[in-house]
């Protein structure tokens, strides 16, 4: 990996470094602001944080990790061509590059279960729950198999990293395109699942799609997931590895930081609610500090929705029995009756009926 006298200066001198480091700074930051409020929308302003909460930080904290390990690559000459880097530089990057894999895997697959935990707490549809929490675990199960499938690329381990070393790997091309496609489909499935969720919802068509919108936001980042299967063909291939890794590198960083931070911006809107009231005007606009919610006639089995601390909540009224949440703080609602309980007293600034924190 020593220089080659028989390039030129500016082929040695080219280093992609700086772009690489403006980028795996930047969109962790911006997903840590976001994190940030959406922590603080959940614990102070509504009061009612939940599982997806812990998920998604435990995903930013995989970014931030990730993005150590690449900046750890650029240090050991990532972004520069392999014949300006010492044999140690070159190796060191890859050990890097191996890690960066591992917190790649592990913090997109905290960033889906955070959107499946959000789909889960805001439907009550028996077969709909069944469904995402079935979904939950084909999502772990993955990341199960990323992670022994990006361990044991090569045999033994650390021929990864240093081509050496006797023994032999499996074809890198094939692995990540198959890990490649299984992300893209599982994101797919994140911007379908709210269709099911808001088809029952007794709501107008806009608001419906604009809810739709809302909660499949975390599944848009499967564009960046396609954008960087151009950028695996690439590094699959590459003689220079230093040099073709940086593409990889940042469209890896730009997936999963747009994924927590699609996954976030969902739960922020009672925050922005409460600092510009006027911005944030609908059919459903609190003016008491009660909100009223009204349930289902008798023989209906729909699902309705109710705005309480700028939350949404659906349920879903049957004929056989229904159970008011405790938050409401009244008894047993007897079926085939219609009328409206009252919820506790909450801060007053403006709800809509499609916000979600």
């Amino acid at each position: 990996m020593s220089s080659n006298s028989h390039v030129s200066p500016e082929y040695l001198a080219a280093n992609q470094g700086p772009h690489i480091i403006t980028i795996i700074t930047i969109l962790p930051s911006v997903a840590f602001l976001v994190v940030s409020l959406r922590l603080y929308t959940r614990f102070v302003v509504v009061n009612n944080p939940s599982y997806e909460d812990l998920t998604i930080v435990l995903a930013l904290v995989f970014s931030i990790a990730m993005s150590i390990c690449q900046g750890y690559q650029v240090k050991n000459g990532m972004g520069r061509h392999i014949e300006t880097l010492e044999l140690e530089q070159g190796i060191n990057s890859l050990k890097a590059l191996f890690a960066s894999i591992m917190m790649y895997n592990f913090g997109l697959t905290l960033t889906k279960a955070s959107i499946v935990l959000q789909y889960i707490r805001i439907t009550v549809e028996s077969t709909l729950r069944k469904t995402c929490r079935a979904f939950l675990w084909i999502i772990f199960m993955i990341c199960v198999m990323t992670f022994l499938t990006g361990i044991f690329t090569c045999y033994p381990v650390a021929k990864f990293w240093d081509d050496r070393i006797p023994g032999g790997c499996v074809s890198k091309p094939a692995l990540w395109y198959t890990n490649a496609a299984i992300n893209i489909a599982t994101d797919i499935a994140l911007i379908v699942i709210p269709m099911f969720i808001i088809r029952k919802l007794q709501l107008r068509s806009f608001e419906k799609y604009t809810l739709g919108l809302i909660l499949g936001l975390g599944g848009f980042a499967s564009i960046a997931s396609v954008l960087r299967l151009k950028t695996l063909h690439t590094i699959a291939y590459a003689t220079d590895v230093t040099w073709d890794n940086p593409g990889a590198a940042t469209w890896s960083a730009i997936e999963l930081n747009v994924g927590i931070i699609c996954a976030s911006l969902p739960t922020l809107r009672a925050s922005f609610a409460r600092a510009l009231p006027w911005m944030f005007r609908s059919t459903w606009v609190s003016s008491s500090p009660r909100t009223r919610t009204t349930y289902t006639r008798r023989n209906e089995s729909v699902e309705t929705s109710r705005s309480i601390g700028g939350e949404l909540i659906m349920h879903q009224a049957k004929e056989h029995e229904y159970h008011a949440p405790s938050v409401m703080g009244v008894r047993d609602i007897p079926p085939g009756r219609v009328f409206e309980a009252e919820s506790r007293p909450r801060p007053r600034y403006t709800l809509s009926r499609n916000s979600l924190v």
